[in-house]
């Protein structure tokens, strides 16, 4: 996930409609405890919505981090009491500021101190799916903030924002639906963009999302491969039966739809591949196909190394064509080595129909 798909989530329409009817809700719920001797009840009222907006958070999180490409909708499992993660975080923040004014003095205020710049990597930790446990783990934290780096202090920065933007509304005269409306959609701006991060550094921490580029490049090259061993096959049934030129024709046709730097990559797998097959009359009419394909993509250094390596392997390999080699040998002369470029100057190709 890049910066601006972060940048994107708060403005998502999935988060704007469920700002809005968790503002409803919680305004309702406030206005309730403000205006009337129900207060517990409205107070109540309003905290199971902030806790529905927690859980959300904690989903969005695990999604974003995940590389899901947009915000989940709120659906029932969302809302299950059985999601315990917001609990948890509600349990430690409580439980830490009421040791904090326990200790009180210095002692306070340092653990307050631990618990503010702590709480961004607890809520990354239960947000990715980590045991509770994990949130006291040294290593853990370590690895985490040092994998975010400068991007913790962003963090930071943001949480102390939303604290001081809360405090500011709150004293205002805006509309109450309006302060609460704001307030929610910080929290879960602030809860995307701890994903956001997350996945743009899983490799600085050590996350392994399920969907990646990374995953995603590695699963079209898994794909690549398997057809290229297809191709392979093809090759070498042609190969076995001795019709060393048509083999050819299924190479060069896979050659053709590369780019240079696959075709450099598929041409010393074909020719590592070529040579365990014991059959060196294949591999003039293989390695002129590779060095041909090579030299158009412009990869004369893979098309030399291929050449060195038949040559070394079979002293009769030669190319099928004399403006190939010659094409090599000004290469293989460019780069310093004069005694193979004329060595290859004075071979003749053995022409073999072009594939």
């Amino acid at each position: 996930m890049d910066y601006w798909r972060i940048l994107k989530v708060p403005i998502h329409p999935t988060v704007l409609i469920l700002v809005g009817v968790a503002a409803f809700l919680m305004t309702i719920c406030l206005w309730g405890a403000f205006n009337s001797g129900a207060y517990v009840f409205g107070y109540m009222g309003a905290g199971f919505v902030q806790l529905w907006v927690f859980k959300y958070c904690y989903v969005l999180i695990e999604r974003l981090a995940d590389g899901a490409p947009e915000p989940p909708v709120m659906d029932i499992d969302m809302l299950s009491p059985f999601e315990i993660r917001p609990w948890i975080q509600t349990a430690l923040l409580v439980g830490g500021g009421w040791f904090c004014v326990y200790l009180g003095g210095a002692a306070g205020w340092l653990l307050a101190a631990v618990l503010i710049l702590w709480t961004p990597a607890s809520i990354a930790i239960l947000g990715v799916g980590e045991s509770p446990a994990e949130v006291f783990n040294p290593r853990m934290l370590f690895r985490l903030v040092r994998g975010l780096g400068a991007h913790y202090f962003v963090l930071l920065l943001a949480m102390g924002l939303g604290v001081w933007l809360a405090s500011v509304l709150w004293r205002s005269d805006l509309l109450l639906i309006v302060r609460v409306a704001v307030v929610v959609w910080y929290e879960i701006a602030f809860f995307a963009l701890i994903a956001g991060l997350l996945h743009a550094r899983r490799r600085q921490i050590g996350y392994e999302p399920s969907r990646s580029p990374e995953r995603t490049a590695a699963r079209a090259e898994a794909e690549r491969q398997q057809l290229r061993a297809r191709m392979m096959d093809d090759v070498f049934l042609q190969v076995r039966m001795g019709k060393h030129v048509e083999a050819t024709a299924p190479l060069a046709q896979w050659l053709r739809n590369l780019d240079g730097e696959h075709a450099a990559i598929d041409a010393t797998f074909v020719v590592d591949q070529a040579i365990l097959w014991k059959r060196p009359a294949a591999l003039n009419t293989l390695g002129s196909t590779l060095i041909r394909h090579l030299l158009r993509y412009g990869r004369a250094d893979t098309a030399l190394r291929v050449f060195e390596r038949l040559r070394a392997e079979s002293t009769g390999f030669t190319m099928d064509s004399a403006h190939d080699l010659r094409t090599l040998a000004e290469y293989a002369d460019s780069v310093g080595r004069d005694d193979l470029a004329a060595a290859m100057r004075l071979e003749t190709p053995v022409f073999h129909p072009p594939r």
